[in-house]
């Protein structure tokens, strides 16, 4: 939890964090003289991160589906191949952030990971029918809506996508607030935690 400090400092740095904002800048810092008490809230973090969802992993995914027959679902109709790009990250409004003044500790919290968007390019389906009776005028959509749910299936069950999302995740909140820290002096320490995976 964050900790109160005193009363003029803490407005000194509202009324700056204010301005900045109305300035459409973002917040500046600037160093300090010797003696003067430095202050971290929590709100200038959180007004310094202020993105609603980032995608901190995107890749390419080349997948076959299996579309099988509806009369008789033991028989595959057909196979179709596709391209997908997958966008894995978190929820910036779920990011936690605390500051403990007394142990000039900033501590931010990462939430879940999880596969935000996945696109399929509709221009990539490849058709090898079993059935031939099904290629028909509507093929192309029935296709379609396999390759998005094998795409997001195959997606979800990569724990690597996950990893590397975690990782981007944890350098890009590094280099949102790095530049804030190195504006306070050697001081304040930030710890990365991650929210575990559901």
């Amino acid at each position: 939890m964050a900790e109160k400090s005193g009363g003029g400092v803490v407005k000194k740095l509202l009324v700056t964090g204010a301005a900045a904002a109305a300035l459409g800048t973002g917040v500046m810092f600037y160093p300090q003289t010797a003696g003067e008490p430095q202050v971290v809230s929590q709100a200038m973090l959180e007004q310094i991160m202020d993105v609603s969802e980032l995608s901190t992993f995107e890749a390419v995914y080349n997948g076959i589906a299996r579309v099988m027959n509806e009369k008789r679902p033991e028989k595959v109709d057909y196979y179709v191949s596709y391209e997908a790009v997958i966008k894995a990250g978190f929820d910036f409004e779920r990011l936690s952030v605390s500051v403990a003044e007394t142990d000039r500790l900033i501590v931010v919290t990462i939430p879940e990971i999880r596969i935000h968007k996945v696109d399929v390019d509709i221009t990539s389906l490849d058709y090898i029918f079993e059935n031939t009776s099904a290629n028909t005028a509507t093929v192309s959509q029935q296709a379609y809506s396999a390759c998005c749910a094998d795409a997001e299936a195959e997606s979800r069950s990569q724990r690597a996508i996950y990893d590397l999302a975690e990782q981007n995740a944890h350098n890009a909140v590094r280099a949102l607030i790095d530049p804030f820290l190195r504006q306070l002096g050697s001081d304040y320490r930030l710890e990365i935690r991650q929210e575990e995976q559901s």
